[in-house]
């Protein structure tokens, strides 16, 4: 028990103790929904045209409330501002998620769910800034694992399914996720303090003009465009983001055109949750030791022949889609963990919220037209948009190499 305890938590303390305890109250339901939330909007009558928008919609939301997200916390503070936008942006959505009856129950809960960004940004903060730097990759690997092994929980999932049917087992997974992550978000509240960065902030905020807090955004800004790597690492995030929009439809190409039924495709998280425990537990210390890049450029190569695998599966033969997902999964933790790392370590202490918000209003802006396009592709050739994401993990992959190339002339 020692053995795993030390193994899964190390020597992290405080905010950032907090944060990975309460975890997993998010991501078993996280998990859920995301995978069976395009089956559901379907089963209420929404077509892949709909949904594509609605990905866009809540995108072009996400750049508002993206830029408005590093003002926030540091007038708030990280820790008030984490529980004032968690409940309205998890909480709330969830809620209308379950009682969704047509397409404008999906926009309102858009809607309250694009004010994540705010309560992302104020949450990284929180966890990260009275944390040492050699003690973050632990942080994000096991946030990643948390989230990405709480996949096992999708095949139950599926049972209810069967069971119940898509809208009815999907509403009760919805409610019962409302309830979990409301408490999640108390209990989280409560043993956290507020940062030492974002005490000294909140201070200094307090009585600040608007002239000198655009002028303190325009600095931040330009530490963030003239310094090369952070810049390098900033692209990466931006076509490793765009991903979510292009691979959003896999569930409904496993059921439209592999033929699999709705409880057969909960299987494929299950498995993806397996493979991220195997390479956590076997692999992640060997990983730290090889570095960020290079393990961050290991975790692109295997996403990117995952999604070529995964062009190749037929119905009825499943080996390729098999292979594709332990890939994939492989992949993505590996590329999130040490993107994440990599990112927070490249950008200054203080302007780090104001980084974050104003990268991720940028990501949000660029991708607004990723979820219809992506949507208008798969009503093209539902294989298109599985074409793009090759295209972009391979781009992706190459600007981590240039980054590689810049460290080595740094140093």
């Amino acid at each position: 028990m020692n053995y795993i305890k030390n193994k899964l938590l190390g020597d992290l303390k405080g905010n950032a103790y907090a944060c990975i305890i309460f975890e997993p109250m998010w991501a078993i339901f996280g998990g859920m929904i995301f995978f069976y939330q395009p089956l559901y909007m379907k089963s209420l009558g929404l077509d892949e045209i709909e949904i594509g928008f609605l990905n866009s919609f809540i995108t072009g939301l996400m750049v508002f409330t993206s830029f408005i997200a590093g003002p926030i916390t540091d007038r708030l503070g990280r820790r008030k501002t984490t529980l004032l936008f968690d409940l309205i942006s998890w909480s709330g959505s969830m809620l209308v998620w379950a009682i969704s009856k047509n397409f404008y129950f999906f926009l309102l809960a858009a809607f309250l769910n694009s004010f994540q960004k705010v309560s992302y940004t104020s949450w990284t903060c929180l966890a990260v800034e009275d944390t040492e730097e050699e003690k973050r990759i632990r942080f994000f690997s096991l946030i990643m694992i948390i989230n990405l092994a709480s996949g096992i929980f999708t095949p139950l999932a599926g049972l209810l399914v069967d069971k119940f049917g898509i809208e009815k087992a999907m509403r009760l997974i919805y409610f019962l996720g409302f309830i979990s992550m409301t408490l999640m978000f108390l209990g989280r509240h409560k043993l956290t303090c507020e940062t030492k960065i974002g005490l000294q902030l909140i201070k200094k905020h307090r009585n600040i003009s608007l002239k000198e807090k655009i002028k303190d955004y325009k600095d931040s800004m330009l530490y963030f465009v003239t310094n090369k790597i952070t810049f390098l690492v900033f692209l990466i995030m931006l076509l490793t983001y765009l991903q979510n929009s292009f691979l959003y439809f896999q569930p409904i190409y496993l059921k439209d055109v592999l033929s699999m039924t709705e409880s057969e495709t909960a299987l494929i998280p299950g498995l993806s949750a397996l493979v991220n425990l195997l390479i956590y537990f076997g692999f992640m210390d060997f990983l730290t030791r090889k570095g960020e890049i290079n393990s961050l450029i290991l975790g692109l190569f295997l996403n990117m022949l995952g999604i070529f695998v995964f062009i190749f599966a037929k119905p009825q033969f499943y080996i390729p889609l098999v292979f594709s997902t332990i890939l994939m999964a492989a992949g993505n933790l590996i590329t999130i963990t040490f993107r994440e790392t990599l990112w927070n370590n490249v950008i200054g202490k203080e302007e780090r919220a104001k980084i974050f918000s104003a990268t991720q209003g940028l990501i949000a802006l660029i991708s607004i037209p990723s979820g219809y396009f992506s949507g208008w592709l798969y009503s093209i050739m539902p294989i298109f948009p599985f074409v793009v994401s090759l295209v972009l993990y391979k781009m992706a992959l190459y600007l981590s190499f240039k980054i590689k190339i810049q460290f080595k002339d740094k140093n």
